[in-house]
């Protein structure tokens, strides 16, 4: 029996407005990743890649089309069915870190757990793993003010894996943090798509930060415009 793809668009598209107003933001998209790929999604301002992750992270439903995970289609899924696929098989790291000020580094990670009605103790001590797996031993008690950028970023990501995800979605994950703190997260993403096989899908407009992934997708005008394995030539797609 052939495995299905981890996800998978099939002539997804999303429109705003109506009539002449109407915005393409994606246009009849098709694509799959695999269950433990790193890919990067890049493409200019309005090219569909922010709207593609929203997607992704089940924060927006297509227009038409549909989306499945684990070759589950997601269009008959209601809000709750939709959170809870959030919830329990994805993760997520923003650009602006999101953590919630004058709390603790380990009550930040806490958080998604808490959403699961998890037990006090057992939360606590997967927090810790967490933090420790991020490099942030040591540090659990500090507030966020307390924190470098590349700390809270750490947080960020220990908050988004702690729930041992299936999916990592990071939208511009360095875009807050100087080169040499950048590189330190993305090694730090990279250990985690290679040791935990996590998968791994982010959104950046930096070329270097792109090259971290085995593959880059390139959104133009609302189409997937390549697909391309790292260090080879893009393959334009149709």
């Amino acid at each position: 029996m052939q495995e299905h793809p981890l996800i998978e668009f099939r002539k997804v598209s999303r429109y705003y407005g109506r009539g002449e107003a109407t915005i393409r933001a994606l246009d009849q998209v098709d694509l799959s990743i695999s269950a433990g790929q790193f890919v990067s999604i890049m493409g200019p301002s309005g090219s569909g890649k922010s709207t593609a992750m929203n997607i992704l992270g089940c924060l927006d439903v297509p227009s038409s089309g549909d989306y499945l995970f684990q070759g589950v289609p997601t269009s008959g899924f209601d809000r709750q069915q939709l959170t809870l696929l959030r919830r329990h098989m994805l993760g997520f790291v923003f650009q602006g870190f999101n953590l919630l000020a004058r709390t603790s580094a380990v009550e930040n990670v806490e958080l998604p757990l808490v959403y699961r009605g998890m037990e006090g103790r057992e939360r606590r001590t997967l927090a810790l793993a967490a933090l420790e797996q991020v490099g942030l031993k040591g540090r659990e008690n500090h507030t966020t003010q307390e924190l470098s950028g590349g700390q809270q970023q750490r947080v960020a990501i220990a908050r988004a894996i702690v729930t041992s995800p299936a999916v990592l979605l990071a939208d511009e994950p360095t875009g807050n943090l100087d080169t040499k703190t950048s590189v330190e997260i993305m090694e730090l993403i990279t250990r985690l798509n290679r040791d935990q096989g996590i998968t791994v899908i982010m959104v950046t407009h930096e070329e270097d930060i792109a090259a971290y992934a085995e593959r880059q997708l390139r959104f133009v005008d609302g189409r997937l415009a390549s697909d391309s394995a790292a260090g080879q030539e893009p393959a334009h797609a149709v």
